[in-house]
């Protein structure tokens, strides 16, 4: 590592990294072995000014990347909640190399002789360290200085340990040449600078056509949309604030202006570091040219961030046929991307629609009518499953037939392979979208579903920490971060995760759910309401937020609030099978009530069991009171069907309930046993199944020993064995007690 030309050398390869992350590099190295916090590295780094620590993540992983070490992390570790450590033995040199060349991009391999660099790694390995010198804490970001005065004053370290070799034993297709070095710029927020919805479309659209448009070049460093909106929401930071936070040195500014039926669009690319205008151009063009000068500045942005680019390597997108077609795909790219949770699906949904009515063949219309028929049952039951995937199917073909690597057409189809237990293609096409974008964090939180669903908990955390890493302040990616660790029973930095989130978008109402189910699952029941009616506040028009607000007050025995939220669910429907159900769901319950027509309702509601709620135990009694266990397991037995082929996070409920009436071949029991034995607390909610039948094994206790019980007020305490007995009562009196907090 040669810290004053930013350069990091494997045999003949030669890699530059920019200033800050060889100043980051160089501190972990004089503190090797130790964790050196992170306000550490960046109050010495950014020298005390205030950055995101999105911005010091970044560099890591820049560092992480140019080392080889971006997956498997040994050589620099991440210590949570501290810091980072860099792992290895450091050998300090202060041997003088006068005779080397200064690095060129004409002359690369000529920096330094590959016997040179295995002499001083021989040489490190018999001997010991030297002394680490004392960190510099006001290391020059890009010093300037004669040859003879550098080689005078330059230090040489070289990390030597058996992790270097095996990291850098090859040569990464992700290496930086001395004339490509990375170059890191922000798309921020074009302005809105007249009050109607068709400039507010367009500016939020290009804004995030840009985006990623400059993402796709692997030259670039991009920040996301969402570390560019939190940055600038403040109208007190300068353009300088803005791209230091980000870690960034250029930002793309601009405004849209509508005259009329003309629009005025005005783009500048700004050196932050000068405060120079490198780049600047206006654009004044009627509804018909939108598409085609969004794509001209992405094409010309490229130019003037990288001049050696050929045009072949810059993405380019297809034109619509129909430049209405396009405005309704901008309309509907800002509802995906600023609507919430009961709303903008549908206005996503009828935007995209239109685009594709007026231009049958625009690819990425249909990616994201895909994308979000793909999502039909993530949270509210947008549209029947069988439509949804019939929907989904189409969009997907009609999609990739026009654009072969359509990126939301690609994902639509891993989240439909998730589903149906096809683990192996849609890891196959998600390593495809990551060989081409490898920063592409919807892809790599998709991935973490992939991995929770193949009951790979450790695999699963890892991607949803990288999507973290590239994207920390995206609300769903920190909401994602903490479903993986809700299943891995880590319930504390699950409700930090969620709680980022919120501070983050305190209107992104999926984060109150989520922290709700995390509350529920811990006991804590009156919290957990209250984080649903914080939802509800902001969004009152969603079913299944709206039905599990009622669940949680019949959780504490408020039997009339959970009634005004069963009907506010009902009047949600209209007049429909399901408006009855949760009309009637309380009468339902009680034993001989309705019980042919409470399961026929049951049996075709969509909402019976999805990722917040199941009313799965409800089914259940219903079927033991008639007395039809035959039926039951029948019908257990074909929902399990309609899943992934194994037991995992999303159909164990299915099988434990059938466990509980008929055995389970025995490697599915082994496995439906080492998924409980993972999920900690989570199991707690199955041992209702057992006890509705009448079994009280010896570990049905140590299942209830932690975590909450749902539905307990569905067993008849009297009829349980003495241990279980006794857990019932003291959950009913803890139920008691919460309820009364709760009260006016």
């Amino acid at each position: 590592m040669d810290i004053g030309d930013h350069t990091i050398r494997t045999g003949k390869d030669i890699r530059r990294i920019e200033p800050k992350a060889m100043h980051v590099l160089y501190l972990l190295a004089c503190n090797a072995g130790d964790t050196v916090e992170r306000g550490e590295l960046l109050r010495d780094v950014w020298n005390g000014r205030v950055v995101v620590e999105e911005a010091l993540t970044r560099i890591i992983s820049q560092l992480r990347q140019a080392l080889g070490d971006s997956q498997q992390r040994r050589l620099i570790q991440t210590v949570p909640k501290k810091g980072y450590r860099l792992r290895g033995e450091v050998n300090w040199q202060s041997t003088l190399t006068t005779a080397e060349p200064t690095p060129s991009a004409d002359n690369s391999e000529a920096l330094t002789s590959e016997n040179a660099v295995s002499e001083a790694v021989e040489s490190s390995t018999d001997s010991a360290p030297a002394k680490q010198p004392e960190p510099q804490k006001a290391l020059s970001p890009a010093p300037v200085v004669s040859k003879k005065a550098w080689f005078v004053a330059a230090v040489l370290f070289v990390l030597v340990a058996v992790v270097v070799f095996t990291l850098n034993k090859t040569i990464t297709d992700d290496t930086i040449k001395p004339d490509e070095q990375r170059i890191s710029v922000a798309v921020l927020p074009l302005r809105q600078l007249s009050n109607d919805d068709d400039t507010l479309y367009f500016a939020d659209g290009i804004t995030e056509e840009l985006t990623d448009s400059l993402t796709q070049n692997q030259n670039l460093d991009v920040p996301s949309r969402y570390s560019t909106l939190a940055v600038t929401s403040s109208e007190d930071n300068s353009l300088s604030d803005v791209a230091s936070s980000l870690g960034v040195r250029y930002l793309v500014e601009g405004s849209v202006r509508r005259i009329d039926e003309e629009f005025k669009i005005a783009v500048r690319l700004i050196d932050a570091d000068t405060d120079r205008v490198v780049w600047s151009e206006s654009y004044t063009n009627t509804a018909s040219s939108l598409f085609a000068i969004q794509q001209t500045i992405a094409r010309r942005l490229n130019e003037a961030l990288l001049p050696q680019t050929s045009d072949t390597e810059v993405a380019q997108t297809s034109s619509p046929d129909n430049i209405e077609a396009y405005q309704y795909y901008l309309r509907g790219n800002y509802w995906l991307m600023n609507g919430k949770t009961s709303e903008w699906i549908y206005k996503s949904e009828a935007a995209f629609q239109q685009a594709v009515e007026l231009a049958p063949d625009f690819a990425a219309a249909h990616g994201k009518l895909a994308y979000l028929y793909a999502r039909h049952d993530f949270h509210d039951a947008f549209m029947p499953r069988e439509e949804a995937l019939q929907k989904a199917d189409a969009a997907i073909s009609k999609a990739l037939r026009n654009n072969p690597q359509e990126t939301n057409a690609l994902l639509a189809s891993v989240i439909i392979d998730t589903a149906a237990g096809n683990f192996s293609s849609a890891e196959t096409t998600l390593d495809g979208i990551l060989g081409r974008q490898p920063n592409h964090a919807t892809a790599l939180y998709i991935y973490s579903e992939l991995e929770l669903a193949r009951n790979r908990f450790d695999a699963a955390l890892s991607r949803a920490q990288q999507a973290y890493v590239l994207d920390p302040l995206s609300p769903w990616i920190n909401v994602n971060l903490a479903i993986v660790r809700f299943w891995r029973s880590e319930y504390k930095p699950a409700l930090e995760a969620v709680q980022n989130a919120i501070s983050i978008d305190s209107n992104y109402t999926w984060a109150y759910v989520w922290q709700a189910k995390i509350l529920h699952r811990q006991g804590q029941l009156n919290a957990a309401i209250t984080s649903m009616l914080q939802s509800a506040d902001i969004d009152s028009a969603s079913e299944v937020n709206s039905a599990y607000t009622g669940l949680l007050y019949l959780e504490i025995g408020d039997e009339e609030r959970a009634e005004q939220w069963f009907r506010h669910t009902a009047s949600l429907l209209g007049d429909t099978p399901q408006a009855r159900f949760w009309q009637g769901l309380q009468r339902f319950t009680q034993p001989q009530q309705a019980t042919d027509v409470a399961r026929q309702l049951m049996l075709d509601l969509p909402l019976l069991d999805n990722r917040i709620f199941s009313l799965l135990p409800l089914l259940y009694q219903n079927y033991l009171q008639a007395g039809d266990r035959e039926a039951a397991i029948v019908f257990l037995q074909s929902r399990i069907a309609d899943t992934a082929p194994k037991v995992n996070v999303h159909n164990y409920r299915f099988y434990a309930a059938l466990q509980a009436l008929t055995p389970l071949p025995d490697e599915t029991s082994e496995t439906l046993q080492r998924l409980m034995t993972t999920i900690g607390d989570n199991i707690a909610p199955l041992l209702i199944y057992s006890l509705l039948t009448g079994h009280h094994t010896p570990s049905a206790s140590a299942m209830m020993s932690g975590g909450w019980l749902d539905y307990y007020w569905l067993i008849e305490a009297d009829n349980t064995a003495k241990g279980m007995r006794q857990k019932l009562l003291e959950q009913r009196q803890q139920a008691s007690s919460q309820r009364a907090l709760l009260l006016p």
